[in-house]
C-alpha cells in the first residue's frame, strides 16, 4: 500500500522522523487490518474520517501509535458519542464491546478517559447489573483482577449483588474456591453488605463453606472475613445508639448536622508532658489521643523540649546535637511504634514548611524512622473560601477562624481522582466547616468538621467518605500577604498550633494595636490573612 510520506509528515511528527530523519521508505503495519489502514490513511489525505465498530480499535490504536492528535480526538468523539446513546434498554453485547475497547485502551495505550467515561456511564444506569454486571461476571473466575476491580467500582453503592452471583455460582455448579473468590471477599465491603442485606451475606458464605472445595487456609480466610463483618456490623448497631458525646475519640458524627467534626484540634498534651520520655513513647503506642504521624512528630517535639529544659539548667543548648543523641537513644522505641501503630506515612512538603530547631528535628526524625511518603498518595491542600458569614471576602483573616463561621472547599488533585477510578465528574475532595468556640465571650478556640451535605457541596465537587479519612488530617495555619496570594511559596506555616494548644488563643498587645497569641508563642493581628492548609 502506497502512501505520500510528505503528506503523512504532515500530520505527525514520528512520520518526520521515519521518513525525514531515518530515511525508511518502508513501514511494517502487520499489526493492523487493512480496511483500518486504509481508513487511516485516507483521513490524513483528505481530513476526514468514517468510522465504526470494526476499524474504530486499530485506527485508534494508530493514532496514539503515530500521534496523529487530530484523529486521535475525532477517535474519542466517535466513540463519546456510542457511550452518550447507551440507555437503560441498550443491549449487553453494545455494552461489552464500549467496556472492551475502553479496557484495550487502558491496557495497551496507556489511556484511561475512554474507561472513566464509560464507568460513569454504566455507574447511572438503574439497572447495570442486569444489564450488564451479571451477564459480565457469568464466568468471573476466568477474569483478570483489573475486570474485577471495575466490577467492584460499577457496585460500589450496593456490592450485594457481587455476593448474590458468587452464591448462585456454588449452588449451581458446586464450583471449586477460585484466587478470584478470595480476591472478591477481600476488596468487597462485606460490612455494607452485611447491613444492606445480611440474609443474602449468610446465604453466599453458607454456599461457600457448603459446596466448595477449600483448602483449610481459605476456610480460613472465608471464617476470618465473616468473623469481620459481623464485628463490624455489631460495633455499627452499638455507634448508631450513642450519643454524639460517646463517639470515637477520633471524629464525631452528628446526623442532625451532616457533620464529621475533626476533634483532635486543641486538645490539652497535660495528659502526656509530665511524664519522662520513655514513658511518652510507650504511650504512643497505644494512645487514642495519637491518631497520625503528624501529631506523633509535634506531640514529640513538645516532650523532647520538656526532657532538654528539665535536663539543662543553661540556656545555651546545642539543639542539633541533643536531637542526634536523642534519635540515637530512642531510635528502636520509635521503630516499634511505627510498626505497631502503622500509620499513614508523611507529606514530604510537610517538611518544607518548617523553620527552627523544630525543622531539624522532624526532619531528623523522619530520617531515622522513614516515614515520608515516596508515593504521590499523600496530599497538601489550600482551601478555597466559599464563605465567611457577614462577610463577602473570599480571603481568610486570622480572626474569622475565631469569630465567624467559614467554609472552605478542598480539592485533591486530578491524579487523585484517577487513582480512586472516580466515575464522577468534577473533582474529588471536601468541604470543611469552621464554628467559632468562645469562652466568656471571648475568642477561644473554633471546632472543624467535614461536611456531609451534599447540597452544600459546588456542582465541581464531590467526596468519598470511604476515602476521606479524618483521623489521618492533620490542620495547619499558614500566613500570607495579599499580595502573594498566588504564590504559595512566598507562605508561612504555624506548626503545633492547632494540636496539642488546650489553651487556645489568648489576645494581647493594646486595643489600638491587637495582637492575638496563640500557643507556642505565635502573634497574629487579627486581620492577617491567612489559610487552613489540610495535610492528608
Amino acid at each position: 500500500m502506497k502512501a505520500n510520506s510528505l503528506i503523512l509528515s504532515y500530520h505527525s511528527s514520528v512520520f518526520v522522523r521515519l521518513f525525514l530523519e531515518l530515511n525508511q521508505s518502508v513501514l511494517e503495519m502487520d499489526d493492523f487490518s487493512n480496511t483500518s489502514v486504509k481508513s487511516f490513511l485516507g483521513a490524513l489525505y483528505s481530513g476526514e474520517i468514517q468510522l465504526d465498530r470494526e476499524s474504530f480499535r486499530d485506527v485508534n490504536k494508530m493514532c496514539h501509535v503515530f500521534k496523529v492528535d487530530w484523529l486521535s480526538r475525532r477517535c474519542g468523539d466517535y466513540f463519546a458519542g456510542l457511550v452518550g446513546d447507551v440507555s437503560t434498554s441498550t443491549d449487553y453485547q453494545t455494552l461489552l464491546f464500549l467496556f472492551e475497547e475502553a479496557r484495550f485502551c487502558l491496557k495497551t495505550l496507556k489511556c484511561d478517559q475512554l474507561l472513566d467515561l464509560v464507568v460513569q456511564k454504566i455507574c447511572s444506569l438503574e439497572n447495570r447489573v442486569e444489564i450488564f454486571v451479571q451477564p459480565y461476571m457469568k464466568n468471573y473466575t476466568q477474569l483478570e483482577t483489573s475486570q474485577l476491580d471495575t466490577m467492584l467500582q460499577i457496585t460500589r453503592e450496593n456490592p450485594v449483588p457481587l455476593l448474590t452471583i458468587m452464591k448462585h455460582n456454588y449452588i449451581e455448579n458446586g464450583s471449586r474456591f477460585h484466587n478470584n473468590d478470595a480476591y472478591l471477599l477481600e476488596n468487597i465491603d462485606i460490612c455494607k453488605c452485611m447491613h444492606e442485606n445480611e440474609a443474602v451475606l449468610e446465604e453466599t458464605f453458607d454456599a461457600i463453606l457448603e459446596s466448595a472445595d477449600l483448602s483449610r487456609e481459605n476456610e480460613q480466610l472465608v471464617n476470618k472475613l465473616y468473623r469481620k463483618a459481623s464485628r463490624n456490623l455489631k460495633n455499627l448497631n452499638i455507634s448508631s445508639t450513642l450519643n454524639v458525646e460517646q463517639c470515637s475519640p477520633l471524629c464525631k458524627e452528628s446526623p442532625a448536622s451532616k457533620k464529621i467534626e475533626i476533634v483532635h484540634l486543641f486538645i490539652s498534651f497535660e495528659s502526656l508532658e509530665k511524664l519522662t520520655i520513655f514513658a511518652f513513647l510507650d504511650q504512643c503506642t497505644t494512645s487514642p489521643l495519637m491518631s497520625n504521624y503528624y501529631m506523633f512528630i509535634e506531640g514529640l517535639w513538645f516532650a523532647f523540649e520538656n526532657f532538654i529544659f528539665d535536663h539543662h539548667t543553661t540556656s545555651n543548648i546545642d539543639f542539633d546535637d541533643e536531637i542526634r543523641h536523642f534519635l540515637d537513644a530512642t531510635s528502636v522505641k520509635l521503630r516499634d511504634i511505627q510498626s505497631k501503630r502503622n500509620w499513614k506515612q508523611i507529606n514530604p512538603m510537610y517538611l518544607s514548611d518548617l523553620e527552627g530547631e523544630f525543622a531539624g528535628f522532624a526532619s531528623n526524625l523522619c530520617r531515622v524512622t522513614d516515614i515520608i511518603s515516596q508515593t504521590d498518595d499523600t496530599y497538601k491542600l489550600f482551601g478555597r473560601v466559599i464563605e465567611i458569614t457577614g462577610s463577602t471576602r473570599k480571603i481568610l483573616n486570622f480572626s474569622d477562624l475565631f469569630t465567624k463561621c467559614v467554609r472552605l472547599a478542598y480539592y485533591l488533585p486530578q491524579s487523585a481522582s484517577t487513582k480512586l477510578s472516580c466515575p464522577q465528574s468534577g473533582s474529588c475532595g471536601f468541604i470543611l466547616e469552621t464554628e467559632p468556640i468562645l469562652k466568656d465571650g471571648d475568642p477561644y478556640k473554633f471546632k472543624a468538621s467535614i461536611s456531609c451535605d451534599l447540597s452544600k457541596y459546588p456542582d465541581d465537587l464531590h467526596w468519598h467518605p470511604e476515602i476521606i479519612k479524618i483521623q489521618e488530617m492533620h490542620l495547619m495555619l499558614s500566613w500570607f500577604d495579599e499580595d502573594d496570594f498566588a504564590d504559595i511559596t512566598k507562605r508561612g506555616s504555624y506548626p503545633c498550633s492547632l494540636i496539642w494548644n488546650g489553651r487556645g488563643v489568648q489576645s494581647t498587645g493594646t486595643s489600638s494595636d491587637p495582637e492575638w497569641n496563640i500557643d507556642p508563642g505565635y502573634n497574629f493581628a487579627p486581620e492577617e490573612h491567612v489559610e487552613l492548609v489540610v495535610f492528608m
